[in-house]
């Protein structure tokens, strides 16, 4: 759960539909996912080795060969629901990259289609 998310449910505030809320306001909240979820994968990848490492170290204690035990560990079944984590937590965060770039998309059309209306307003005040 994001701290926005914390902070609003204790605050007891209702949180405005998606389709009101404007696209900067949207943009600030799903980065903030993004954040989160960015973070949370980073964790997992940056202690993959590690874990790997661990369960590789209780097959070596257990009087298994080095290369054995390491063969084992990327094996094992633990390591493998580690990866998978891992691997989800990438997918969510790309997810939620992409639905960034979608908001930063939306707001440039959005931009455009003022920009453009009010060149043809220009235009036309000068053409009368």
């Amino acid at each position: 759960m994001s701290n926005a998310a914390r902070a609003q449910e204790a605050s007891g505030v209702r949180q405005m539909p998606e389709r009101e809320q404007d696209i900067a306001e949207r943009f600030r909240l799903v980065a903030e996912e993004w954040a989160e979820a960015d973070a949370a994968f980073y964790m997992l990848d940056n202690t993959l080795t590690s874990i790997r490492a661990e369960i590789a170290l209780k097959e070596i204690e257990k009087g298994g060969s080095v290369s054995k035990a390491q063969e084992n560990a990327r094996a094992s079944s633990g390591y493998r629901e580690y990866v998978e984590k891992a691997a989800e937590a990438k997918r969510h965060a790309n997810v939620l990259k992409a639905r960034m770039d979608y908001l930063r998309m939306r707001e440039r059309r959005q931009d455009r289609r003022e920009w453009s209306s009010m060149t043809e307003r220009k235009m036309w005040r000068s053409s009368t």
